[in-house]
C-alpha cells in the first residue's frame, strides 16, 4: 500500500466483527468493498491450517483444545462439515447468488453457481 491509501484506512471509521465464521467473513467483506469503514475481524480460534491439526488431535489422540477446535476458529463450525450450501431462501435469490458468485471469485469451482445441491470442499 501507499501512504495516501494508508492514511485513508486511518481516517475510516472501524468496524469490529466477531467471528471469522461465514457471516463475519461476508460481512467483512461487504464493510471493504463499501469503502466507507475499516473492518476488523476478531476470531477465537486457530487459522484453518493449524486448527486442521488441532482438529486432527481431537479425532484421533482424544486431545481438545479449547479455543480450536470444531466449533472456533477460521471459517466457523462449518468449515469441516460435509461441504453443502444448503438455503431456505431460494437459489436464484440475489444474496444468494451473491454468496455463490463471491466463492467463484475466490476459487469454488463454477459448477456451483448451477447444481441444484453444490458442495465445497468435499467430493460428495
Amino acid at each position: 500500500q501507499d501512504s495516501s491509501s494508508k492514511d485513508a484506512a486511518i481516517d475510516k471509521p472501524k468496524v469490529v466483527i466477531i467471528g471469522a465464521g461465514p457471516a463475519g467473513l461476508f460481512c467483512a467483506l461487504m464493510l471493504a468493498r463499501s469503502g466507507k469503514v475499516t473492518p476488523i475481524v476478531l476470531e477465537r480460534g486457530q487459522p484453518v491450517e493449524t486448527r486442521g491439526k488441532d482438529i486432527g488431535a481431537l479425532v484421533r489422540r482424544k486431545i481438545i483444545n479449547s479455543e480450536s477446535n470444531f466449533a472456533f476458529g477460521e471459517g466457523g463450525a462449518g468449515t469441516w462439515s460435509d461441504g453443502k450450501l444448503t438455503t431456505r431462501i431460494g437459489r436464484n435469490s440475489e444474496n444468494v447468488r451473491l454468496v455463490l458468485e463471491t466463492f467463484v471469485k475466490y476459487g469454488a469451482p463454477e459448477k456451483i453457481l448451477v447444481d441444484g445441491a453444490p458442495h465445497l470442499g468435499t467430493d460428495n
